[in-house]
């Protein structure tokens, strides 16, 4: 019966499959269907990681050895009956979790799509071009940014990290004194949303120049107002 449950386990369809969603750096549970009481012969879970890693986690009571247990997964997950958990969960475990109990009343398969959740975190700041630079660090699926009002000038940069997370980079080029960033995620209740006044803010090349053009205007008026008092001064009585 042990056996057959590995046969179907490994030609499993995967297309009626339910979603479970985790969180990044919490332990996640996931159940093998049913408890079927203390009759389970054993349970064998497939794990298709989102990588396309694959792995196999099983617990059989075998008659003549006795309890044996099988993992070549993660050392963070464990079995209890029909419960795996996966302590400290990375985005590297979401993928589809298919498992099979045999027990005295049959065979039974079922599977699990894990999908792995981090929360960004977002900033809005004036970068060293003067421009505002909206970011959103360490989140899965990557976070998507927006600007109000809209800009067809926007620049916008995607970083993969080591932990799989994503850095959204945004940037807006287009001339304003007031502008939003608006940051859309699954793990955000609503819509992240913060404003920037660019008006009085020093920085980037264009307020450079704008302070360049000053003092050289001051010097000119300066300049103009001495040469004038040493022309008075010369004239002769």
């Amino acid at each position: 019966m042990y056996l057959l449950a590995v046969l179907l386990l490994l030609y499993r369809d995967v297309s009626s499959a339910d979603v479970v969603v985790g969180r990044k750096d919490n332990s996640t549970v996931l159940q093998c269907g049913e408890d079927p009481g203390n009759n389970i012969v054993g349970v064998i879970w497939k794990i298709h990681h989102i990588n396309n890693s694959l792995c196999f986690f099983s617990y059989a009571d075998l008659a003549k050895r006795g309890p044996q247990i099988y993992n070549n997964c993660s050392t963070r997950m464990t079995l209890t009956n029909i419960t795996l958990t996966i302590q400290n969960t990375q985005i590297s475990d979401g993928g589809n979790y298919t498992c099979a109990i045999s027990c005295n009343r049959g065979t039974f398969i079922s599977t699990t799509i894990l999908q792995v959740l981090a929360q960004p975190s977002v900033s809005l700041d004036i970068n060293s071009d003067g421009s505002p630079e909206c970011r959103a660090s360490g989140g899965f699926p990557a976070a998507e940014i927006s600007w109000n009002p809209h800009s067809d000038d926007i620049n916008i940069t995607k970083i993969k990290d080591l932990d799989d997370t994503w850095t959204v980079i945004s940037t807006y080029k287009s001339n304003g004194d007031n502008v939003a960033c608006l940051v859309s995620h699954p793990t955000f209740v609503n819509v992240w949303s913060q404003s920037i006044v660019l008006s009085g803010k020093i920085g980037g090349t264009h307020y450079f120049w704008r302070i360049i053009g000053l003092i050289i205007f001051s010097c000119l008026v300066i300049g103009l107002f001495l040469y004038c008092r040493y022309k008075s001064k010369a004239i002769p009585m």
